[in-house]
C-alpha cells in the first residue's frame, strides 16, 4: 500500500509544480501590454516568428538598457533600414530569446545524446544571443556596398535632370523613379516622403546623411546644403560629384581585382592541392608497392 501511496503524493506533487509553473508563465506573460504597431513596418521574418516573447523579452529587460546602448543601436538600425520595424529595446529582446531558443535546443540535443556538460548549453545560448549582431553587422555591409555602388548613377540621373531645368526636389524624384531597387534609392524615397509632409529639404537631407553614416554620401550632402546656401549652380557640382564616385568606384573594383588572387590561395591550398597531390600519387605509390612486392 505504501508504494503506491508514495506514487499517488509524487504525482499530485509534480502535477501541482506543473499548474504552479503554468499559472507563473501566464501571468508574466499577460502581464505585457499589447503593443500598437499600426504605423510600425513588419519586422524581419527571423524575428516576426518569434514576436510574442520578444515582446514579453522586452517589457521586462528593455528599461534596464543604458542609453548609450540605445543611441547606439538606434544608428544601426536606421542604417538598415529598421527604425520604424523595432527599437533598441525589442532588438535587445531579441538577440536575448534567441539566445535562450539557442541554449535550449543545444540542451536537448546534449541530454539526447547523453553528453553531460554545461559548456555545450552556454555556449549555445552565447552563439544564439550574439548571432543576430552578426547578421547585423552583414546587413551594414550590405547597405554600405549597395550604396557606394549605386550613388555615381543615381548622381548621373539626377545631374541630367538639373541639367535640363528641373529643382532639386523633382530630380530626386526623376532619379527615384528610374533608379533600380537598392538601399540609396529606398534612402532618396524616404528624403522625398519627409519633404512632401513638411520637412525642409536640407533637414530631410541631413537626416538621410546620419542615417546613412557613409562619407561618400556626407559630401554629398553637403556639398548640396553649400550649394543651396550660395546659389551654386546645382548642376556642375553633382557633375564632379558623380566623376569623383565613379572613379572611386573603379578604383575599389581594381582593389577587389587585386586581392583575389590572394583569397584564393586559402581554398587552393585546403581543396584543391590536395586533391591534385593524391590523383598523382595514388598510381605513384601502387606502382612503388608493386615494385617492392
Amino acid at each position: 500500500m505504501q508504494p503506491y501511496l508514495f506514487a499517488l503524493v509524487f504525482g499530485l506533487m509534480f502535477a501541482l509544480t506543473v499548474v504552479a509553473i503554468l499559472v507563473v508563465v501566464y501571468r508574466v506573460v499577460t502581464a505585457v501590454p499589447d503593443e500598437d504597431r499600426t504605423y510600425a513596418d513588419k519586422p524581419p521574418k527571423p524575428l516576426a516568428m518569434v514576436w510574442p516573447l520578444i515582446d514579453v523579452a522586452t517589457f521586462y529587460c528593455g528599461p534596464w538598457l543604458s542609453v548609450e546602448y540605445r543611441e547606439r543601436t538606434i544608428r544601426r538600425l536606421r542604417k538598415v533600414e529598421l527604425d520604424y520595424a523595432l527599437s533598441p529595446q525589442q532588438w535587445f529582446g531579441a538577440k536575448l530569446v534567441y539566445g535562450i531558443l539557442i541554449g535550449l535546443i543545444v540542451t536537448l540535443l546534449t541530454l539526447w545524446l547523453g553528453v553531460q556538460s554545461l559548456i555545450i548549453p552556454v555556449m549555445g545560448f552565447v552563439f544564439g544571443f550574439y548571432y543576430l549582431e552578426i547578421w547585423m553587422r552583414d546587413q551594414v555591409k550590405r547597405v554600405e556596398t549597395e550604396v557606394l555602388k549605386n550613388l555615381p548613377n543615381l548622381l548621373d540621373m539626377l545631374t541630367m535632370a538639373i541639367e535640363s531645368g528641373c529643382n532639386l526636389t523633382v530630380g530626386i524624384n526623376i532619379a527615384v523613379d528610374k533608379t533600380p531597387d537598392n538601399a540609396l534609392r529606398r534612402a532618396f524615397a524616404r528624403v522625398l516622403r519627409e519633404i512632401r509632409s513638411g520637412r525642409n529639404r536640407i533637414d530631410a537631407l541631413r537626416m538621410m546623411d546620419e542615417r546613412l553614416d557613409i562619407g561618400a554620401v556626407t559630401s554629398l550632402v553637403s556639398t548640396l546644403v553649400q550649394a543651396e546656401k550660395t546659389g551654386a549652380s546645382l548642376g556642375a557640382v553633382l557633375r564632379a560629384q558623380s566623376a569623383q564616385r565613379t572613379n572611386e568606384r573603379f578604383a575599389r573594383a581594381e582593389k577587389l581585382a587585386m586581392e583575389a588572387p590572394v583569397k584564393m590561395l586559402g581554398p587552393l591550398i585546403l581543396c584543391i592541392f590536395p586533391c591534385t597531390f593524391v590523383v598523382i600519387g595514388f598510381p605513384i605509390g601502387i606502382k612503388m608497392m608493386n615494385a617492392l612486392n
